[in-house]
């Protein structure tokens, strides 16, 4: 943005009351933002900057936004081929990164896909539907670990983020 200095224009895009519940759901200023296009468009936008922290973007302008969980959610997982494909509440069906796949203890399952401007890796959320679809794979493993069994493939679930 031209002539706005950087701490100007930082503090700007801090002020922007856009945040994010749990469950996905959208929210500027506590009030629901319910127009499906707007919607779509702040979910198409979903990055994290440089730093690290979760921004929207809308062409060329970005600011930050607050989210209580995770950016994404799985809402649904199928089987094709040798592959499982998540299918993500911003509308994009993507294979289901398997070394990325962890168990949060208390929450759930957990992975990552890119964002679309910068790919770089957001979280994603599994939500019940798409836990219980991926249901079919798991399996008890030794102590308290979930395997995951995909034909001859064996993959224990960790209980915490793998690294970076």
């Amino acid at each position: 943005m031209a002539g706005i200095d950087p701490e100007t224009l930082e503090r700007l895009r801090r002020g922007v009351p856009l945040r994010m519940s749990a469950r996905g759901e959208l929210r500027f200023d506590e009030g629901p933002i319910t127009h499906p296009r707007v919607e779509q468009a702040l979910r198409d936008g979903l990055d994290l900057s440089e730093g690290g922290e979760p921004i929207v973007r809308l062409g060329p302008q970005w600011c930050y936004l607050t989210i209580e969980d995770c950016p994404l959610r799985a809402t649904a997982v199928r089987r094709q081929g040798d592959a499982l494909w998540m299918r993500l509440d911003d509308g994009r069906e993507l294979p289901l990164p398997l070394e990325a796949l962890w168990d949060e203890p208390e929450r759930g399952l957990r992975a990552v896909a890119p964002s679309r401007a910068s790919a770089r890796p957001l979280a994603v959320r599994f939500t019940n539907r798409a836990q219980m679809d991926l249901a079919q794979w798991l399996h008890e493993g030794e102590g308290e670990h979930t395997v995951l069994v995909l034909g001859e493939r064996r993959l224990v679930i960790p209980r915490h983020a793998p690294p970076p």
